[in-house]
């Protein structure tokens, strides 16, 4: 599938479509990548940037539904912004699923963050993310996780 074809409407409705993973399914590293129309894909990395996110590599996921999303920066890797993993109703689609829900200590924007997460296929998870504020829960931005290895942690 041509993800850079679907405009935002059909990436919620191909979120729609999908499965919740489990979350001992997502133990490990996952690689990035932006995805849909060409504004989006062009202005995320910016966003994050501004955001305290640049360099976005990806998210790595420990057994204790625990997250952390890796940014590779001057040739290293680090992790930023912790999150945990959360069975709740989707916000896109009123379901039940699986979000990463930013913690506390977080820098403002990312404490209002819900990135939910539904399966393609074995290796390859759907995110998308939403802006838990009233007035801005009805815009999601999609992005895919590819599954790299089981990590030892960065």
């Amino acid at each position: 599938m041509n993800y850079n074809s679907l405009s935002l409407k059909k990436f919620r409705e191909l979120f729609a479509s999908l499965s919740p993973p489990e979350a001992a399914s997502l133990r490990g590293v996952y690689r990035a990548s932006f995805v849909g129309p060409g504004w989006l894909r062009a202005s995320a990395g910016p966003a994050l940037a501004v955001s305290g996110l640049g360099g976005w590599w990806g998210k790595e996921f420990s057994e204790n539904g625990k997250a952390s999303n890796i940014v590779l920066r001057a040739g290293k890797f680090s992790t930023r912004f912790s999150m945990e993993l959360v069975s709740a109703k989707s916000l896109i689609d009123g379901k039940d699923g699986l979000a990463l829900h930013y913690q506390s200590d977080n820098p403002f924007p990312w404490t209002h963050i819900v990135d939910e997460l539904r399966r393609i296929d074995k290796n390859t998870v759907l995110g998308m993310t939403v802006a838990d504020i009233a007035g801005l829960r009805s815009m999601s931005f999609p992005f895919l996780l590819e599954f790299q290895e089981h990590g030892n942690g960065l």
